[in-house]
């Protein structure tokens, strides 16, 4: 279909560079690539934009729990790895006295 109306965009030039680069890249106008990315966006349901705030919530009142734990895992490994340094340590130097 022949283009028949024409859209003014305001970018920086950062953006116009970037988009000039996907579309080169993309073998296509920038013009074209900017068609193609609107007709592909899709606007979600308010049900979709609810199911996306409740699992943001439960992120947020799981991550401090979650950072918790990862602490105390670090720490026993840390404990465990020096654990073994000291046995092997000890082993070396009974090695040496034998």
């Amino acid at each position: 279909m022949a283009a028949t109306s024409r859209l003014m965009v305001l970018m920086s030039p950062e953006e116009r560079a970037a988009l000039d680069a996907k579309a080169r890249a993309a073998g296509i106008s920038a013009g074209e690539l900017l068609r193609r990315g609107a007709a592909a966006y899709e606007i979600g349901s308010e049900a979709e934009a609810a199911e996306l705030r409740a699992l943001i919530d439960l992120f947020n009142e799981t991550h401090p729990e979650t950072l918790r734990r990862l602490d105390e895992n670090e720490k026993a490994v840390a404990r465990i790895l020096a654990e073994i340094s000291a046995s092997r340590a000890a082993e070396r130097r009974e090695a040496q006295s034998a």
